[in-house]
């Protein structure tokens, strides 16, 4: 049963019946992953800027922020699209910083096509009102990810940076849902959180809404980098496991792939920063190639050919593998210079 009412909500997220093109992609897409057993690259989420309203305490932007390079071109974003689309990508996440705080946030959508694409914001839901969320559906916006720590508003406020987010961002949420727009909600816990009342709020808040409450597992990098008490353990992964196995709206990212239960980075899943540097996940910075440069799917192979991403683990690499946050991400957290280059830690072809 709990199987069935998390097929019927994953539905509701991505059937569109106003998008009959991506009803006939997302079709073929299912299709050929259960036939042929080699799910496509159905996701690509893509960094337009690193500006932000809220000063968030594990934010990683300012590190990767680069005022001496130039940002993708309209063109540019047109070409990503074509190229992911050709891989099976049906779903084009944007996030920022805040992407809302973009004035060609619109022309950046329409580059991708969302009258054949699942097209979703990352937002923290502060910039959020009436005429904003009309102009989102407009554009062709599906889905709304809003940031939310806790359903305690002082804990929110404390870890987004600024008094009154919470507010600002609830009241975002429930406006956007009364005018139609399918809401998720991403939560990030620590190991100090993830049992706290604040975290026992927002599943209870995420269920009496009805919308899907994302887990993000916590990384030591950007304003973490020094803080790895907040990694969760095999006892806090199990409390996890227990949350989404007794609520159909309590998620992690490993839930939503085609293939396998774990870890999609590459396979599934690529995070493509203002600059075209190519990541296999946002909390790795580490660039297995610039689409200025090289092929999408050149630079996905790279990625695919080194043993840690040629397969779904049941770890998150960046979070909660120890070998691999010990031998990898340390080498982030001390570079000098961010983004480190795919040779500089896994070789051209491991």
């Amino acid at each position: 049963m709990g199987r069935l009412k998390e097929s019927a909500i994953n539905f509701k997220y991505a059937f569109r019946p106003c998008k009959p093109f991506l009803i006939w992609r997302l079709a073929k897409t299912l299709a050929k992953s259960y036939i042929f057993k080699r799910p496509p690259l159905r996701y690509v989420d893509l960094a337009l800027d690193f500006d932000c309203n809220l000063k968030c305490q594990h934010c990683f932007a300012l590190s990767l922020k680069q005022e001496n390079r130039r940002k993708l071109t309209i063109s540019e974003y047109r070409d990503i699209a074509e190229q992911c689309m050709k891989l099976g990508t049906v779903n084009f996440s944007f996030q920022g910083g805040e992407p809302l705080l973009l004035e060609n946030l619109k022309d950046i959508i329409h580059a991708f096509r969302p009258h054949q694409n699942l097209i979703s914001v990352t937002t923290n839901g502060t910039l959020l009102n009436g005429r904003r969320i009309e102009e989102l559906k407009r554009m062709g916006v599906d889905i709304l990810t809003v940031s939310l720590d806790s359903s305690i508003p002082d804990e929110h406020d404390s870890f987004r940076g600024v008094p009154g987010s919470f507010a600002k961002t609830v009241s975002g949420i429930r406006l956007a849902l009364k005018k139609g727009l399918n809401v998720t909600l991403g939560c990030v816990v620590t190991h100090h959180t993830l049992r706290s009342e604040g975290i026992k709020g927002l599943v209870e808040l995420a269920q009496g809404l009805k919308t899907v409450l994302y887990i993000i597992l916590p990384v030591a990098v950007g304003g973490w980098a020094q803080r790895e008490d907040v990694l969760l353990d095999e006892e806090d992964m199990r409390f996890i496991d227990g949350l989404t196995r007794r609520s159909s709206y309590v998620r992690t990212d490993f839930q939503a792939n085609l293939g396998p239960y774990g870890c999609g980075a590459a396979k599934e899943i690529l995070y493509i920063t203002p600059y075209g540097d190519v990541f296999t996940c946002p909390f790795l910075h580490v660039s297995a190639g610039n689409v200025l440069n090289e092929a999408i799917k050149d630079i996905r192979g790279r990625a695919l050919r080194d043993r840690h991403f040629a397969v779904y683990h049941d770890k998150c690499l960046a979070s909660n593998d120890r070998e691999f946050t010990s031998r990898y991400i340390s080498k982030v957290r001390s570079a000098k210079a961010l983004p480190l280059q795919w040779s500089a830690l896994f070789g051209e072809d491991n």
